[in-house]
């Protein structure tokens, strides 16, 4: 009996086995999709640190100073003027 190697088919059919393997390997990409709701979420939670760093420098003193006032009514007049 006589026993013959591994013919060159059989090999073509397993490196095009490995190729597309990879190719589905490279085609594969991480996504991430945010909801609206959840993206509003986030605004109000980003609004409501915004409104305790205020409060804070509120009970601290912080705009009870002539230049922080006079910055403060200026933006109020300028945004009254706009519209």
């Amino acid at each position: 009996m006589e026993i013959k190697g591994i013919t060159p088919k059989t090999i073509i059919v397993d490196e095009s086995k490995n190729n597309k393997s990879v190719k589905k390997e490279v085609q594969k990409k991480d996504s991430l999709e945010i909801s609206k709701e959840a993206k509003e979420l986030h605004q109000k939670s980003e609004k409501v640190n915004d409104l305790s760093v205020i409060r804070e420098k509120i009970k601290s003193g912080f705009y009870n100073s002539d230049e922080i006032l006079n910055k403060v009514a200026d933006r109020i007049l300028k945004e009254l003027n706009s519209k």
